[in-house]
């Protein structure tokens, strides 16, 4: 009677242990899931927002500015054209330079806008075609750095006319020509 007394009591420690170890395997589950949902949910706000797509993401500029609406995906991009044949300073002689060049923005409406800013625009390119010389424009960057002042002026207008100047892209020269 004794030998099953104490086999009973030895059922009874081992089925403890048991229970022990199956209380730590629980344990050790339930803190490496609040581990995950915590890694989740503090890593979830960084990136969720933002559109997989960079030419999706919204522009995000100072609200003294017109605003504009973000153009839905696939959209193509607005262009203004405008042509200005003026004199330049020839050095000397005097010199022509024929230039048609192409305003780009991703934003149609921006384009609206700046259909109503032609003359202001058309005043300010032409001055700037105006003061280029012919060492400048004959330079083997000349082109370049025409289309970069007349961008520069591009966004300067735009801008002291309420509209943000980095939603005007980039200016294209389709034709320039020098006599």
């Amino acid at each position: 009677m004794a030998k099953e007394e104490k086999v009973e009591q030895d059922e009874k420690k081992g089925g403890g242990k048991g229970l022990i170890i199956a209380l730590l395997v629980v344990i050790i589950l339930l803190l490496v899931g609040v581990a995950v949902m915590a890694t989740l949910m503090l890593t979830s706000g960084d990136g969720a927002d933002k559109p997989k797509n960079p030419e999706q993401e919204v522009m995000q500029y100072s609200p003294t500015f017109k605003q504009y609406a973000q153009p839905r995906a696939g959209t193509p991009p607005a262009y203004m054209e405008m042509k200005f044949v003026v004199n330049f300073r020839g050095e000397g002689r005097a010199r022509f330079i024929a230039v048609d060049l192409n305003i780009m923005s991703r934003y149609p409406e921006v384009m609206e806008d700046m259909e109503h800013l032609r003359p202001i625009l058309q005043n300010d390119i032409q001055m700037l075609l105006r003061q280029v010389t012919y060492t400048e424009i004959s330079a083997d960057d000349g082109q370049e750095v025409v289309r970069q002042r007349i961008l520069e002026a591009t966004k300067k207008v735009a801008e002291e006319n309420g509209i943000f100047p980095d939603l005007i892209a980039n200016i294209f020269i389709t034709r320039f020509v020098t006599q």
